[in-house]
């Protein structure tokens, strides 16, 4: 048994005819591994475990310290390097318990990113938070927290303004169902869409009201 010189914390077990595996050197300890010792096949089976444990979250911290990771997002990256299932899952439960993996935390900073770079509806955020794993309370708490419904309206209006520059040669009634069709994709629900498009509308008077849904 050998403590690695990179990392103190870890040390490498030599086992004759049975290969190598790294341990937390706490883990070895508590094996009760020593220098020589003969391993039976008990004890080996649970040095095997330990070591795939041991390398399972390396793995995943050096994932979550590339990036935040929903529960989700890192299970499957771990299944797809072929990591046990039982170790994924006791993995899973020792990271959320440390605060590795914080679904709360993971979906306010991807939501601030995500209206930094590419401001959109909360329809949008939500559905995209569920594609990430993001279980449905947790989506709809920070998304209320950080999208409020005026907040996203005064999105809403900013975009549909920038939007309506673009559509100034169109006749009133296209140019409006257009920018309807734009605020849907953008991930805007429908009534945020009317209570836009109805602002938009008060802004230029001369041009008539256009129901987004006709």
């Amino acid at each position: 048994m050998h403590t690695l010189a990179a990392d103190p914390r870890v040390c490498r077990v030599d086992i004759e005819g049975r290969g190598q595996f790294r341990l937390d050197v706490e883990t070895a300890r508590a094996l009760g591994l020593v220098e020589g010792q003969e391993i039976g096949e008990a004890v080996l089976s649970r040095i095997a475990e330990a070591a795939a444990r041991h390398d399972a979250r390396t793995v995943a911290l050096r994932l979550l310290q590339r990036r935040l990771r929903s529960r989700a997002e890192l299970e499957a990256a771990l299944r797809r390097r072929r990591i046990a299932r039982e170790t994924i899952l006791a993995l899973s439960a020792e990271l959320r318990v440390a605060g590795w993996i914080d679904d709360s935390r993971f979906a306010r900073v991807w939501i601030q990113d995500r209206m930094a770079l590419r401001p959109c509806g909360a329809r949008r955020l939500r559905a995209e938070l569920l594609a990430k794993g993001v279980a449905p309370q947790i989506a709809e708490e920070a998304i209320a927290a950080l999208v409020p419904r005026a907040a996203e309206d005064t999105l809403a209006l900013e975009q549909a303004r920038a939007r309506l520059k673009r559509l100034g040669g169109l006749a009133p009634v296209v140019a409006r169902r257009r920018m309807a069709a734009w605020l849907q994709r953008r991930g805007y629900a429908a009534d945020v869409i009317v209570r836009t498009l109805r602002a938009v509308t008060r802004e230029h008077p001369d041009q008539p009201d256009v129901d987004p849904a006709a």
